[in-house]
């Protein structure tokens, strides 16, 4: 009995198409660890940390829009997907996990390994349920109707964890000898198809909140159009389109996928720089702002708009979740994105582009060649590691950015596709078409490492990860993925020494417990950590240095770490004479 589930429930996800799985060793799951060893359709990897295990599910997730599967033993290993399950939960990101667990006769009985793993997860997962042991007496069907709710659950928009506690009675059986399916499963047998197919479904806003967008839009003389985080190339080339029509001014976070594209000419890439200059005089009497998508990186951006609120805040997202944090929406649609861009453009005549938007996209251009110019003449800074690995990732590849400084560094300084003078000589190097990931769901610098790796084996391409030092301290166990991911992921290490955003805080003036309490350092660097996992190792100390061991990483296309240390009081005075820099040149706009 035992092996036959493990067989069914496994072959009811494939079947589902749900076919990558992340298994952490242990015995009490071994029917379905066999099960997935042996089905040549699977995809699998082993991981031992199953905090590390989870990160790697969830990069895998971010990518394909589809779930992977977590298989761990009972007892603690579980609880160590909890991190994971929340950021999956906040933002809807699909991910099953199927926990194995005692039977009931050893629950609440000081059985060994025995904890309470029902309800373990709270109220983060969409769904939950505990699949009873498997016996004779109890129809088959009800594993393989479980397993396809169970997968609905998880894909339906908005995506989400799924938990199925799977209990087991010893012995597990004897793995690896052929399973027997019983006749009242003989249809089932016979095809490659779920049992049960849950037919898709797609969040559609009513025709009359359509309209009254359109008319919202029709009477704005100034709009901007706010891109927050897109899960899918398909939204991404959807919101494209409805940018081209609006021709209003566009703020792209670094979470959406267009900040880094330089193909549709109202894309203001410096949006949040631009509040700094007298520029954002242009930005106090916006009329309606339209956000699409979650998330905005830009803490400054949000502080603008409740100082300077629009008369329409419309927000779009596939969730029903609020997204206000500044509690200014006025307009709130549940929708698929692309489906509504695709309405809009229809209902909507070719709108022309106005005076204001070509003025702050001017000031971008020259925020942009302000900020190549200055990081130029300093050395290797935070600030410059961003912009350059912006400027050399090929197309096609992937960007995991970290939380802390690495994602602001990159959502303030990174480049597109630019000419030499902008670049300061680089030249077109192609960054239009990366994917770009973060777990913005709760902001934590856990899992970053396995969350890369997963990443990369979801888009089937390269990874690079920019990642601060407590972050790559935080999942160091993850550093044994590297090797043996079936994609290459280049960790960019930023190692100054503790936690560097904490500087750009007012606690960082209470010297007298600041460095202890906040800035933690540790005085470690990765260079043994990177021998130890068999990783190519580069330590450059210059920015030409940094392009020459990047680009040769790139070259050998294998996992590698390239560290680079900087200073965390001196990181904080260049962002701040770089700000001032910015005023200064723009000062000089009319």
């Amino acid at each position: 009995m035992n092996q036959l589930w493990g067989y069914l429930i496994i072959e009811e996800l494939v079947r589902n198409g749900v076919d990558y799985f992340v298994i952490s060793p242990g015995s009490r799951s071994t029917p379905l660890t066999a099960t997935v060893a042996q089905h040549p359709q699977a995809q699998k990897i082993v991981c031992l940390d199953e905090r590390g295990a989870a990160f790697h599910a969830l990069g895998y997730a971010r990518a394909t829009g589809n779930p992977a599967v977590l298989i761990c033993t009972s007892g603690s290993a579980a609880a160590n997907y909890f991190p994971a399950v929340i950021e999956a939960s906040i933002d809807h990101i699909p991910l099953i996990i199927l926990s194995a667990d005692r039977p009931p006769e050893l629950r609440q009985t000081g059985a060994n390994q025995t904890i309470d793993q029902v309800h373990l997860y709270g109220s983060y997962p969409k769904w939950e349920f505990d699949l009873p042991c498997p016996t004779a007496e109890m129809s088959h069907r009800v594993v393989l109707t479980t397993i396809d709710l169970a997968v609905s659950k998880s894909r339906q928009a908005p995506g989400g964890v799924v938990q199925l506690n799977c209990m087991f009675r010893e012995p597990f059986g004897e793995m690896g000898a052929p399973v027997e399916i019983p006749a009242s499963l003989e249809q089932w047998n016979g095809s490659q198809s779920p049992y049960t197919r849950y037919a898709d479904r797609l969040t559609i806003p009513t025709s009359a909140e359509i309209k009254s967008l359109v008319e919202i839009i029709q009477r704005t003389r100034k709009g901007v159009l706010t891109i927050g985080q897109l899960k899918s190339t398909v939204d991404i080339e959807a919101v494209v389109e409805l940018a081209a029509r609006l021709n209003w001014a566009v703020f792209a976070d670094i979470q959406s996928g267009l900040r880094l594209r330089q193909d549709f000419p109202n894309l203001i890439h410096y949006f949040d720089r631009l509040l700094l200059t007298d520029i954002s005089r242009e930005l106090e009497r916006i009329e309606t702002i339209v956000q699409l998508g979650t998330r905005i990186v830009s803490a400054r951006w949000l502080k603008w708009i409740e100082q300077y609120p629009p008369q329409n805040y419309i927000v779009v997202a596939n969730d029903r979740d609020r997204h206000d944090p500044s509690h200014l929406v006025s307009l709130r649609i549940e929708s698929d994105i692309a489906y509504l861009c695709q309405q809009l453009c229809q209902q909507l005549p070719q709108l022309s582009p106005s005076t204001w938007v070509r003025k702050i996209r001017s000031a971008s251009d020259k925020i942009s060649v302000t900020a190549a110019k200055f990081l130029k003449t300093t050395k290797l800074t935070e600030p410059l590691i961003a912009r350059t690995i912006s400027e050399l990732i090929p197309s096609q590849h992937g960007l995991w950015v970290a939380n802390s400084m690495p994602i602001r560094d990159l959502d303030m300084y990174g480049v597109g596709e630019l000419g030499d003078e902008e670049t300061g000589g680089l030249g077109d190097l192609g960054t239009g078409n990366i994917r770009i990931g973060a777990n913005r769901g709760t902001s934590g610098i856990e899992g970053a490492i396995a969350a890369a790796t997963g990443f990369a084996v979801g888009l089937q391409a390269p990874v690079t990860a920019i990642v601060g030092d407590l972050s790559s301290l935080h999942d160091l166990n993850s550093f044994a993925l590297l090797p043996r991911n079936t994609q290459p992921v280049i960790v960019v290490i930023i190692n100054n020494d503790g936690g560097g955003i904490f500087s750009f805080l007012p606690i960082a003036k209470s010297t007298e417990i600041f460095d202890t309490y906040f800035g933690t350092p540790h005085g470690v660097n990765f260079s043994h950590a990177a021998v130890m996992f068999g990783l190519d190792y580069y330590h450059p100390q210059t920015s030409d240095e940094l392009i020459r061991d990047y680009q040769q990483a790139l070259a050998n296309n294998c996992s590698a770490v390239i560290e680079v240390t900087t200073d965390r009081s001196e990181n904080l005075q260049l962002h701040q004479a770089l700000d001032a820099e910015i005023q200064q040149q723009l000062r000089q706009i009319d």
